[in-house]
């Protein structure tokens, strides 16, 4: 009896073994290939790679100095844009650095710098060490792009441009042909975007003692030859050199470790200052010339609402109100409250008025 029940026994478990077997063998199976499924995290090693440098008469190099780590604060600025010009008369404004989203950087390795050690991550750059305006017209292979693809791949608002440095031995009569050439190019690409010609850095006064065909004074004439390309309605003349500048009116020795290129910790403040010198509607209403009083009145019946540049804020501006039996002028206060107004004897011999789209 004791045999039989052994048996038994030992039946049961020799059946529950091929019940389950085949479960905990798919639960294997099932958990390996779970297991080979997940991805492998692995450190990802940059290869690093050197940009060709072109024989050129000033040798182009990238920085030198390793760019500054920024906090994320900096990175994810939500500061509005502001539509005060920065004196009176002045076309450019204090933006933040969203306005550089939709716009394209051309230029030559100070151009590099730039991009890399700068701070405006969305912007899109066509730039390359060497770089000269005969290298990029004619839709030309720059850094392995070129002027249309980029501007087939999004639309650009803004397009500065930093070229000269390499062709600043060259005459400016052949600078000057290579830049208008390139400008008529941007603007069959993009029509409506605003140019931003941006002046040549100076070098060190001891560079610029060195190499006579590469001297400050003949940046500074090559800069001219930019600055006489710009209407300051279309095309805007930027000129970064004071922001730099010593006493001599040359980049400082220790800025620099070759002569001719700033250290990455400076480009920073390049942006900033590029930030502070930006073009809205509104500078450039507030920079072109004004109207007279009587204009300004024939504007308000026109149902037309100006405003007066000496007022220096943009919520501030009259309106005609013919909703009651007496029309009258009205005006609304920097703080959005609606006044009736009464012209003073300075607002009847101003000329600084302007309608306010």
């Amino acid at each position: 009896m004791e045999k039989i029940t052994k048996n038994i026994s030992l039946g049961i478990v020799g059946i529950s073994f091929l019940i389950s077997s085949p479960l905990i063998t798919g639960y294997v199976l099932k958990t390996t290939a779970v297991e080979e499924k997940k991805p492998v995290k692995t450190a990802f090693v940059a290869e690093e790679t050197s940009e060709p440098t072109e024989t050129t008469e000033i040798t182009e190099t990238k920085a030198t100095q390793p760019a500054a780590e920024f906090s994320s604060e900096q990175e994810k600025s939500t500061e509005p844009v502001e539509t005060v010009p920065l004196e009176p008369g002045s076309k450019f404004v204090k933006s933040d650095k969203s306005y550089f989203d939709d716009a394209l950087f051309i230029g030559d390795s100070r151009m590099v710098d730039i991009r890399d050690y700068g701070t405006f991550e969305k912007s899109s750059f066509l730039c390359a060490v060497g770089l000269s305006t005969y290298k990029v017209t004619g839709d030309r292979i720059v850094d392995g792009d070129t002027l249309s693809r980029k501007c087939n791949e999004r639309d650009f608002g803004k397009v500065y441009i930093m070229l000269g440095l390499n062709e600043v031995a060259d005459s400016p009569e052949s600078f000057r042909d290579g830049m208008v050439q390139l400008m008529e190019e941007v603007r069959q690409y993009e029509p409506e975007a605003l140019i931003f010609l941006m002046a040549n850095l100076h070098v060190t006064s001891a560079y610029s003692a060195n190499n006579p065909s590469e001297s400050n004074e003949r940046i500074n004439m090559f800069n001219e030859v930019l600055e006489e390309l710009c209407d300051d309605e279309k095309v805007f003349y930027l000129d970064v050199n004071p922001l730099f500048d010593d006493e001599d009116g040359s980049l400082p020795e220790d800025l620099t470790g070759d002569g001719v290129h700033p250290y990455a910790t400076c480009y920073p403040d390049w942006c900033d200052w590029l930030c502070e010198h930006t073009v809205t509607e509104q500078s450039q209403l507030a920079a072109a010339p004004g109207m007279n009083f009587g204009q300004a009145i024939e504007s308000l019946k026109n149902n037309q609402f100006v405003s007066r540049k000496a007022w220096n804020d943009e919520n501030i501006f009259l309106k005609l109100d013919s909703s009651s039996e007496e029309t009258r002028i009205q005006k609304q206060t920097a703080d959005g409250k609606i006044v009736t107004w009464v012209a003073s004897q300075e607002d009847m011999l101003a000329t600084d008025w302007f309608i306010l789209e």
